[in-house]
């Protein structure tokens, strides 16, 4: 098996920020799966906010915007288990791991934000992450790919029946995950995030959405930035190309139909800012992404 590099796959254990943890929004070709032991603050993705605790698990699909606040404290750093991977990595172990792979797929194709859940420090999941946190730094070179491969499927594996629980139990559920209400992010920026989510397809102007909110552009401009670390117009952007990532791997649209139905009518404008953000050229994820749903079609024949 090939050397497994740091981009497809990595795993930090119990990675501690005793400073005032304020990230930017950002996004990344791998799935990620963050686990907060210690720190209490917020997240923010596709227009939705979320309080985040000890015990809380963010799921962060391939190329989903996102951001994390953390207020810390003497007494409460922020403590979290941070696992990043390529899902391409799994590519020739999916014919043998079907229903892990199909749950995946399902896990990618939500439509909204992924809810934190919550998990006890002592579930399955989050000791196997620490465990295998503990082995792969001893790992030879030859046995480093193998084992990180098998440790993901694992994971999902667990995260599969965490799933499939939540599912059958829906009011325990809801009583034990945040309620997505939060106090610390101004209004007017979640207000604009909501609204992008709903208007990203439409050509719009910052003065649009201020009159809306009864702000001046520039008063708003500077609340976004304030909350969230970034522009509004780069939070657009980087909406529409998550939402075009969905529209290449889902449907069969040329991709000058899709730059135009995510707001984005110029095609060679299209094409740079989702190679800009993605690292690959709009066709060539769709090959990717069909590679991946031809396997899974085969599967299930």
């Amino acid at each position: 098996m090939p050397h497994i590099s740091d981009r497809q796959f990595s795993l930090v254990c119990r990675r501690t920020s005793r400073a005032t943890f304020r990230e930017v929004f950002h996004a990344h070709s791998q799935l990620e799966l963050t686990y907060i032991h210690d720190g209490y603050g917020q997240l923010i993705t596709e227009g939705q906010v979320f309080p985040l605790e000890p015990g809380t698990l963010m799921i962060f699909r391939p190329f989903q915007m996102h951001h994390v606040q953390i207020q810390v404290s003497e007494a409460h750093p922020f403590v979290r288990t941070v696992l990043m991977v390529e899902l391409e990595l799994l590519h020739a172990y999916w014919p043998h791991f079907i229903t892990t792979h199909h749950f995946t797929e399902h896990l990618l194709n939500e439509q909204h934000s992924i809810q934190p859940i919550f998990l006890l420090p002592d579930s399955l999941l989050i000791q196997r992450m620490e465990h295998f946190g503990e082995q792969y730094p001893e790992l030879l070179p030859h046995e480093l790919a193998e084992d990180a491969c098998l440790f993901v499927l694992d994971v999902l594996t667990q995260l599969r029946h965490i799933w499939n629980t939540l599912a059958r139990l829906p009011d325990q559920y809801l009583s034990n995950q945040p309620t997505g209400h939060s106090e610390i992010i101004d209004p007017h920026a979640q207000a604009t995030m909501q609204w992008i989510e709903q208007h990203y397809a439409e050509p719009f102007r910052l003065e649009h959405i201020a009159s809306e909110l009864h702000l001046s552009a520039y008063h708003l401009s500077h609340v976004f930035k304030k909350a969230t670390g970034t522009s509004i117009i780069a939070y657009a952007q980087a909406t529409r190309i998550r939402q075009a990532c969905v529209l290449l791997g889902r449907t069969s649209l040329s991709v000058p139909e899709i730059g135009h139905r995510v707001g984005m009518s110029s095609p060679s404008y299209f094409c740079k800012v989702f190679r800009k953000t993605t690292g690959t050229t709009p066709h060539q994820y769709r090959l990717r992404m069909r590679g991946s749903h031809e396997m899974g079609r085969t599967e299930k024949e």
